[in-house]
């Protein structure tokens, strides 16, 4: 006998029989599209790397030269090279990698002797060059010139400018050191005999104690012990006693005051060259001066202290009142 439920039973069972069917090959088309996605994307990206990675180009790489090995008793006089300029052909990525480091070409100079010594510039496609092409080597060879290593002393000796103020005087000179250690070429070694400072005398305006440091004035590759010395001396002038006086003057800013009193007196030794007889140079005494200076603007009643301009080589012994009233003009 039919039984119409069994019969429907069985047909919702092979829809979800189907169904599940459809679901199936459904995702094994999802997962075949997904694989094929992924290769195809491996394949761009060493398809990609292959081309740019590969691609050559030229450019240049600079070597630092370093110098190894020179004799205890030798310098290098001449000749010697910073860099070595080494033109490749080479991928991009390769090229960019080696022009961003450091890297050193060394030169050995064990066998170096006194004279002319060549040695040829090698650079091998190994190494630090493996796996791109050398073009061309600058320079292809390095021409160095050595001499025997020599050390002498010597003494320094001060070079003193023409003076120009005949009233100067200098004493108790003193150098430290007085005398150094070169060492250098033998050639320029042997030539040497003393080392001069020079000084220009005409800075010093005022009699006195005066010390400065000077540096040696050395030939190229000689080196000192000491490159520098200490110059220590003393100044004097002839100087003669004048007074005088002078008329207070304000700083801008004071034309609407004057002082009290209006005048100093001023005790001072100036060269015995700028007096003839019983006569001053006028020119030279006109730069004798009794200045009020002022940081801030001038007040009534206030008192200042008075500064007294001197010409070159002259010496303030005194002034009298060292102090004025700053008071405002009448109207």
């Amino acid at each position: 006998m039919f039984s119409f439920k069994k019969f429907s039973f069985d047909i919702t069972k092979g829809k979800e029989f189907f169904s599940t069917i459809k679901e199936l090959f459904s995702n094994i088309k999802y997962i075949q599209d997904m694989k094929i996605f992924s290769l195809s994307f491996v394949i761009a990206c060493a398809l990609w790397f292959i081309v740019v990675g590969s691609s050559q180009i030229e450019g240049d790489i600079h070597l630092r030269v370093e110098y190894t090995q020179l004799p205890d008793n030798l310098i290098i006089t001449k000749g010697l090279e910073d860099s070595i300029r080494v033109r490749v052909r080479a991928s991009t990525e390769l090229l960019r990698s080696l022009q961003n480091r450091d890297i050193s070409y060394p030169v050995q100079l064990s066998q170096a002797t006194v004279g002319a010594n060549v040695f040829p510039v090698k650079v091998n496609a190994y190494g630090d060059f493996k796996g791109l092409e050398i073009l061309s080597v600058s320079p292809s060879y390095l021409l160095l010139e050595t001499d025997l290593l020599l050390e002498k002393k010597v003494p320094i000796e001060i070079d003193f400018t023409q003076k120009e103020n005949d009233d100067l005087y200098i004493r108790n000179l003193k150098l430290s050191p007085s005398e150094v250690t070169l060492r250098g070429p033998k050639e320029k070694i042997e030539s040497i005999q003393s080392l001069k400072v020079k000084f220009d005398i005409n800075q010093i305006e005022k009699a006195g104690s005066y010390s400065k440091n000077l540096p040696l004035i050395l030939p190229e590759y000689v080196e000192a012990d000491n490159p520098v010395t200490t110059l220590s001396f003393e100044t004097w002038y002839d100087l003669v006693p004048v007074n005088l006086s002078r008329l207070v003057q304000l700083e801008k800013g004071g034309e609407d005051f004057t002082t009290i009193p209006k005048t100093v007196n001023i005790d001072l030794e100036i060269p015995e060259s700028k007096v003839d007889t019983f006569n001053v140079d006028p020119s030279y005494m006109a730069q004798v001066r009794a200045i009020i200076q002022s940081n801030a603007a001038y007040t009534d009643g206030q008192s200042l202290p008075v500064h007294i301009n001197l010409p070159k080589g002259a010496k303030l012994l005194s002034v009298n009142p060292v102090y004025v009233k700053i008071v405002k003009r009448k109207k």
